[in-house]
């Protein structure tokens, strides 16, 4: 008659019940498994358990997240970018205006304003 022996190295992970309380030891394969799959483990007395959220589900919450996050950074950079170019334009309006003596307010013109910008000012031409 022949003996066999058989070794075998496994790794355990420990999880406490969430019901009595017990702490018990399963393949750390398993436990990761149901970490990252979900699915029903029992305690040793008996009482099921559980991961309320399992890994795959987090991180799927979590993309969604950064994705309506990213999607919203886009509009407001886009509606930002289409304030600053109307900004442009009104602010280009208003100095050529100013630029030919027109008042800002009652857009009446005044010839020594625009003189005056003719003639002190003419940088001020070139930037239209």
């Amino acid at each position: 008659m022949a003996i066999l022996q058989v070794k075998t190295d496994v790794a355990l992970e420990t999880e406490e019940c969430c019901a009595c309380g017990v702490t018990f030891a399963m393949p750390a394969g398993l436990r990761r498994k149901f970490a990252s799959n979900g699915g029903t483990f029992y305690c040793p007395v008996g009482h099921a358990q559980h991961y309320t959220e399992p890994d795959v589900e987090v991180l799927k919450r979590k993309l969604r997240q950064a994705n309506q996050r990213a999607s919203d950074l886009e509009s407001q950079l886009n509606g930002a970018l289409d304030n600053l170019a109307e900004n442009k334009k009104e602010l280009r309006r208003a100095r050529r205006r100013a630029n030919v003596g027109l008042c800002p307010y009652c857009r009446r013109h005044f010839a020594n304003v625009e003189r005056h910008i003719h003639t002190k000012h003419p940088e001020e031409l070139a930037k239209q």
